[in-house]
């Protein structure tokens, strides 16, 4: 039987940043009064949002081998004490207009001092009691891992320990993994039919994944709120019935070796036949096309997002496009009394002009305006040779 990993330590830094991420995108999913909002991934904290004039801060704190309780000397309470603490003496936070917001998967028992500062339980007259209890805890304690915490804390003045004592909430037995992305599904499911929700959240989560980097990367400084409803009526609008998602938005690089390994395929065939290079980017192009379409066309219908008579439909008007302009071309072959040679080079010239250089405008629906699919499903019409580029193709293959 193979050993089973059970180093939970080693994965919890991993998670923790995912669970961070995903729990960003929950919270703006969740709310529904931030239309001015903004979103930052670790910049004042693990998560900030700034709406109109308030910063609410968030520090997320994920435990997945056990929900243990999160108590009054407690690691991750007072390192998030320490982050907020110096951001308060440095003036990167202006304390009575933020909220210190303590996310863990941990339980705040209700023996802790902390209890007091779960969401909804401190009452002010409390106040002096909890800065008492913190005081005494952080002068007396000889924890060396929380020292710097305790510091951090004991540098602030009294006023401003109440201001920051009154705008913390904790709030503990809070979501795992599984539930953060089940509440996600929850607030999407009303956007798209059931059956394609599973592809709809990962085309959302894998658009909010791409900004979270790139604001981790200073490439951009935050998301606005209006950003994803944006990203979530245009996805939205992908799957209505003049439409369809593109899963393969980019461009494959195909390598010499790839183009080796289809040398025989009959696609390849038919561009060696009109003297298209096997080592060219042309070549290269019309495999990325190929691949593409073919996966595309092979996803739409497994999400049953493509009905098949679609597809059919959709081959028919290109076979006829393509043999309007192909009987042209051969009736011009015919008339000029064409040599080989002459009918490479018409073949060439055919292909390159009718489908490389411009794309015939063919589409599978009104709104899916993706040149690949049109070119990749010639390809593929080429590869079971019901059409072709020399104009006499099914002699030569």
């Amino acid at each position: 039987m193979p050993e089973i990993d059970t180093d939970f330590s080693a994965k919890e830094p991993s998670l923790g940043y995912f669970y961070q991420i995903k729990y960003a995108l929950w919270l703006f999913l969740n709310n529904k009064d931030l239309d001015e909002a903004s979103l930052r991934i670790e910049s004042l904290d693990d998560i900030d949002v700034t709406n109109v004039d308030v910063t609410n801060l968030y520090q997320t704190k994920l435990h997945i081998k056990n929900k243990a309780n999160l108590t009054d000397a407690s690691t991750d309470f007072w390192k998030t004490i320490r982050i907020w603490s110096e951001h308060i003496q440095s003036n990167i936070v202006d304390v009575e207009k933020s909220i210190f917001n303590l996310i863990t998967t941990e339980q705040v028992p209700d023996t802790s001092i902390l209890y007091k500062l779960k969401e909804g339980n401190l009452i002010p007259e409390e106040i002096e009691e909890v800065i008492k209890q913190l005081d005494s805890i952080s002068i007396s304690s000889t924890s060396k891992t929380n020292e710097k915490g305790y510091q951090a804390y004991n540098s602030l003045s009294s006023d401003i320990k109440k201001k920051l004592i009154k705008n913390i909430r904790i709030l503990d037995n809070s979501l795992d993994t599984t539930e953060l992305e089940n509440r996600i599904r929850k607030e999407l499911q009303i956007f798209i039919y059931p059956d394609y929700l599973d592809d709809f959240c990962d085309f959302l989560s894998g658009w909010w994944l791409r900004c979270s980097i790139e604001i981790l990367t200073n490439s951009r400084e935050f998301i606005t709120y209006q950003e994803l409803q944006t990203q979530i009526n245009n996805l939205r609008d992908k799957y209505s019935a003049d439409n369809l998602p593109n899963h393969f938005p980019e461009q494959l690089n195909i390598s010499d070796k790839e183009v080796n390994d289809l040398k025989d395929k009959n696609f390849i065939r038919q561009l060696d036949l009109i003297q298209i290079k096997l080592s060219s980017k042309t070549t290269k192009r019309a495999i990325s096309d190929f691949r593409r379409a073919y996966e595309q066309r092979s996803r739409w219908l497994r999400l049953q997002l493509l009905n098949p008579s679609e597809e059919e439909e959709f081959d028919k008007r290109l076979l006829d496009y393509w043999k309007n302009i192909f009987e042209i071309m051969c009736d011009e072959a015919d008339e000029n009394e064409a040599d080989i040679e002459e009918l490479k080079k018409l073949g060439k010239q055919f292909y390159l002009e009718q489908f490389a250089k411009n794309t015939p405008q063919i589409k599978i629906r009104d709104k899916f305006n993706e040149d690949y699919l049109t070119r990749g499903s010639l390809h593929i019409l080429s590869d079971h040779k019901k059409i072709g580029w020399h104009p006499k193709f099914n002699d030569e293959l």
